[in-house]
């Protein structure tokens, strides 16, 4: 199951979420119950994550989605996020792989940064920028301009270069996130979805969106991503259909001391 619900998009200039907004989160969420209630899994966790962190009114709908949900929501830090991202990639490109690699997440109004060396984790860095923020800052009036996109992807270096995150010169990451997946997909249509995306691919995504003037929200990623490629020197970034969820799931897993394979997928994703 999956809706869209766009908690981040609702975000005011006071940090509040709107009462639309919510009213659509808790609704999904009590389908989400019925599901659950017909499926009867033997454990769950429900976490929530930047927006419900940056948001003043969190405090008030947290309560109300658990019990919409019949679960108690977990609101988690952007190093407990990075984590999962990482156990899920890990997982699925295979934990036993010692290669140090880079992992991306980028979110609607956060990003998190994981190194690693195989299933163990060496940093951690969660900012607070995303997709949906830098698009509701740089094309707020739905005008996405050169102008305005090369400001995005300025102000995105900027931000990373300041965090002082050191590792650079990346001959390939992997972006586990549907932004990433998203690009490749516009970038590569009707060829290889999983391919790589290159510096010279996102040029040329630029340039396209900026053509269209469409697709404002995901025009935010793409400069977040021309800004955080340029500035950690990524060649390359492959998008990996895992990330938050399935490491949630992982988690899980390995919380009921389940034996678990470096190479085991249960998910079937490949």
């Amino acid at each position: 199951m999956c809706e869209k619900v766009e908690l981040s998009a609702s975000l005011d200039e006071d940090g509040m979420l709107d009462s639309a907004a919510l009213r659509r989160a808790l609704a999904c969420l009590a389908q989400f119950r019925s599901a659950l209630d017909a499926w009867k899994p033997h454990a769950v966790r429900v976490v929530a994550t930047a927006a419900l962190r940056m948001a003043r009114n969190a405090s008030l709908f947290l309560p109300a989605a658990g019990r919409a949900l019949g679960h108690p929501v977990d609101l988690i830090a952007g190093d407990e996020a990075g984590r999962l991202v990482y156990l899920g990639v890990a997982n699925t490109l295979g934990a036993a792989d010692p290669a140090p690699r880079l992992v991306l997440d980028i979110g609607s109004i956060s990003t998190e940064l994981v190194i690693g060396e195989g299933a163990m984790i060496r940093r951690i860095e969660s900012f607070a920028l995303g997709a949906v923020r830098q698009s509701l800052t740089f094309f707020a009036n739905g005008r996405i301009d050169a102008a305005g996109f090369d400001a995005a992807v300025r102000s995105s270096r900027s931000r990373f270069a300041e965090a002082g995150f050191g590792a650079r010169g990346w001959h390939m990451a992997y972006g586990a996130c549907g932004t990433v997946r998203a690009l490749a997909g516009h970038a590569h249509r009707g060829g290889n979805a999983g391919a790589p995306l290159t510096r010279a691919d996102l040029a040329g995504l630029r340039d396209a969106f900026i053509a269209s003037r469409q697709d404002v929200h995901l025009a935010g990623g793409l400069a977040l991503l021309c800004g955080l490629m340029d500035e950690l020197e990524i060649a390359a970034v492959t998008p990996v259909a895992a990330g938050l969820r399935v490491g949630a799931l992982w988690d899980l897993r390995q919380r009921a001391g389940a034996a678990v394979g470096p190479l085991a997928n249960p998910l079937g994703i490949v």
